[in-house]
Parts: C-alpha cells; structure tokens; sequence
C-alpha cells in the first residue's frame, strides 16, 4: 500500500428488490454465513466488508446509514470495528440516492475527499474475495473503476465500455450504438477508488447533480443541476469522471464477485457462492 486510504461504505439504502428480506431489516445487515472456516461466528454483509478492509490496512472507515439505521447502529455497537458511522437523515430514503449518502460522507467531519488519502468507495451490498480489493489497493494512485470481466448480459449488471486505460461509459441495457461501439470491459463492480488529486473535483460534480446544501435555499445551486438531484446513484459521479478523462479501470475474472439484488440472488450467496468464497480464501 502506498499512500494511505479511506473508505466509504454506502449502506443507507431500503434494498426495495430484495423487500421480502428488508421489509424490518436494512439490506446491510442481512446474515450471509461464517466469518471464516475457523470461525463459525455469522456475519453480514456489512460486517464482512469492515473487517476485510481492516484486514488490509485500511483503517479509516466510514459508512453512511440511513434506512433502519437504529438496528445498524445497534449492531455496530457489537463488533470490534474500526469504523465511523455518518447519518443520511433523508426522511423518505427512497427519494435519496447512493450520491446523496456520499454527499453526507464528504460533508461530514470525517475528512473524506480531503486530497490526504485514496479513497474507496463501495457498496454494502457486494461479496466478493478479499483479494479482488487487494489488487485494487495495490494499484497505482490513479481513479479506478473495479470491473469485474465475467458478465451475463440480463440487462440489471451496470457494465462498463471503453479500454482498460479509458473507460469511457457504464449503465444497464447500452447497445453498441449507445457506446460508440467501443467493447465491454465487464461489471461495474460497486467499488471505485477516487485519487487525491481528483477530490476537489469529485466534490465539486458532486455538489453540481445533487445540489450544493450550503448554497441560498431555493436557487439553482442549492437545487442541483443534475436530472434526478437527490436520487442520483454514485454511478453517475463515476460517470462524469469518465467523461473528463480521469478514470482508467482494474479489471479481473479470476476471483468471486457477485452482488445481491433478488431473494433467489441472496439464496445462491449463501448455499453456494459464499460457502465456496471461504473455501478460497486462506482461514484464519
């Protein structure tokens, strides 16, 4: 590891495709099976991404809650975690993006997009091995895109186009006409590293889609520029960074990654893919 990091878990949202499971519980905290082979102790999503970060060194954690937050909270009191946790107190929390919760993260006191470290931002609803984030961490200190090559093309993955050097789209259901006809590198994977230099930038797209909160309330500025505001996802932040030729992409097919939308989706992680993901990572 280079110069230090900082990470950014996004874990405010109501997982509304997975309502079955998070009608009384927030998506974030949903059991996906041990913590290791050795370690029968069952954990969730959440917990599983603060202690693999932790587990690379990488120390300053934040994660923004929002839906269910108290039951989050509560558990957080629990676990031995190095994390902070920042509140999205957006009342109605389906009208608040995954940018929104971010804004709160930066705005916080937490230092975040600060220019002092490389920042990490992931969402909470993803499994993958520890080492996918390894390689990340151990990459140059330049605005990444984690791409995960492997897709199946069902229209819900958010893929990624352009070259490994320069991507230069994602979304869901492009057509070849829609990106040029440049090729798909793969899934966007929910985890993009922001380089020092590149966070007074990231602040400003930021404050520019969804609204700058410390501009006169009613004007413009305040309001947003961007077409969905406050229900903006992340996603576009990455986007837009694209656009000005500041991000380049790591990509890997090697490894386990999947995220987890449906009830058969959270089925399969934990009667088969997670099972097998312990299995390849080293117990401890």
């Amino acid at each position: 590891m280079s110069m230090k990091y900082q990470a950014v878990i996004l874990a405010a949202g109501r997982g509304s495709r997975l309502s079955e499971k998070t009608g009384e519980m927030p998506k974030a905290l949903l059991p996906i099976g041990p913590r290791t082979l050795s370690d029968q102790t069952q954990t969730t999503f959440l917990r599983r991404q603060i202690e693999v970060l932790a587990d690379l060194g990488v120390d300053d954690i934040v994660v923004v809650v929002g839906y269910l937050r108290k039951q989050i909270i509560a558990d957080f009191a629990k676990w031995d975690s190095p994390a902070t946790l920042v509140v999205n107190p957006t009342p109605q929390i389906e009208t608040s993006g995954s940018l929104h919760s971010f804004q709160f993260a930066v705005r916080s006191d937490n230092n975040v997009l600060d220019g002092s470290k490389q920042t990490l931002l992931l969402d909470a609803d993803i499994v993958y091995h520890r080492d996918v984030l390894a390689r990340l961490i151990d990459a140059p200190e330049q605005t990444t895109i984690l791409v995960c090559s492997r897709t199946v093309n069902d229209n819900e993955e958010v893929l990624v186009y352009g070259t490994v050097e320069q991507p230069r789209y994602l979304g869901k259901g492009l057509t070849p006409r829609l990106v040029g006809g440049v090729p798909c590198l793969g899934e966007a994977t929910g985890i993009v590293k922001i380089a020092p230099r590149d966070h007074l930038l990231a602040r400003e797209i930021t404050d520019w889609m969804l609204g700058d909160p410390t501009a006169p309330e009613g004007t413009l500025p305040f309001k947003g520029f961007g077409p969905a505001r406050r229900a903006t996802e992340h996603e576009e932040l990455t986007g837009r960074l694209m656009l000005l030729g500041k991000m380049t992409s790591l990509c890997f097919d090697d490894l386990p990654f999947m995220e987890v939308d449906s009830a058969a989706e959270y089925a399969t992680l934990r009667s088969v893919f997670y099972p097998q993901l312990l299995k390849m990572e080293k117990p401890e």
